[in-house]
């Protein structure tokens, strides 16, 4: 699956479902979308809501961080919903590292004027929340087995 960055609304898994008609994570993946499209709304109708005409650099920086996080965890918390066996929790988490090394690119690309400190925060963050997200996966897989996740770590919930 594709893992584009985008600071819109657009799924960064590009074409339609990508599961066939008559697979049980078709269902999950559409309702998944559909709840990822809902969540960005509602982050951008609050952002609009609260916006300032005295932003400073740093509440800048700060809701710039924030942006690109929610829309990182919104995408990702959607994945999750298809995640439902050993092969899965793989490639899920194969599509979060290359879903962080994509968002490192984009935003090299579209914000080349980001300071690298900021940069490096960004990596971090996202980073994060790929190995909390791969961990989530892994207590889901063991949850269905009624295994401990001997692997899955903490992480932040943002």
């Amino acid at each position: 699956m594709s893992a584009v960055p985008r600071w819109s609304h657009r799924d960064p898994v590009e074409g339609s479902n990508p599961f066939p008609v008559g697979d049980a994570r078709r269902d999950r993946w559409d309702e998944a979308t559909a709840d990822a499209l809902a969540a960005l709304r509602r982050y951008d109708d609050g952002i609009a809501a609260s916006v300032s005409t005295n932003l400073t650099s740093e509440s800048y920086v700060r809701r710039w961080l924030d942006l690109a996080t929610m829309r990182f965890d919104t995408w990702c918390r959607r994945g999750l919903a298809v995640v439902d066996g050993t092969a899965a929790q793989r490639g899920y988490a194969a599509w979060l590292e290359t879903y962080v090394a994509n968002w490192r690119a984009y935003v090299a690309e579209t914000c080349p004027h980001v300071a690298p400190n900021i940069r490096r925060e960004l990596d971090a963050r996202l980073s994060a929340c790929a190995v909390n997200w791969t961990g989530e996966a892994c207590r889901l897989v063991s949850s269905t087995r009624g295994e401990p996740a001997a692997d899955a770590r903490p992480g932040p919930h943002l």
